[in-house]
């Protein structure tokens, strides 16, 4: 049997505004799928892998309430340039939440800790 990886699944309380993060922060180009007032996420399809961002209510029951402090999920994004990137996030009126040489991390609107790296 031989498996493929193929997605990551963030669950939300306020899905649109964390899809918003992720298109403004780290340059994804999320897609709305769905209409208003069905079932509504957003996705990215590259390489075989998504990454999707559904509301955590409507997703499962084991996924509500969402909890932000959880540590289960990491996400990492490779950046060619760290003074860019955090100027870009000045301009966004974001405070990093920690940085140190290689990393800088930033806080999406669930509370999970996003890295953005060079390494």
């Amino acid at each position: 049997m031989q498996t493929t990886f193929r997605g990551i699944f963030l669950t939300s309380a306020s899905h649109a505004e964390t899809a918003d993060f992720y298109r403004r922060v780290a340059g994804l180009p999320l897609e709305q799928v769905g209409a208003q007032g069905s079932y509504v996420y957003w996705r990215l399809d590259r390489d075989g892998v998504q990454l999707a961002i559904h509301q955590a209510e409507a997703f499962a029951a084991h996924t509500h309430p969402p909890l932000s402090g959880s540590n289960l999920t990491h996400l990492y994004f490779k950046i060619d340039d760290r003074q860019a990137f955090l100027t870009r996030l000045k301009e966004l009126g974001i405070e990093p939440f920690a940085t140190d040489d290689v990393v800088v991390t930033v806080e999406d609107p669930d509370g999970r800790k996003v890295m953005f790296g060079t390494a």
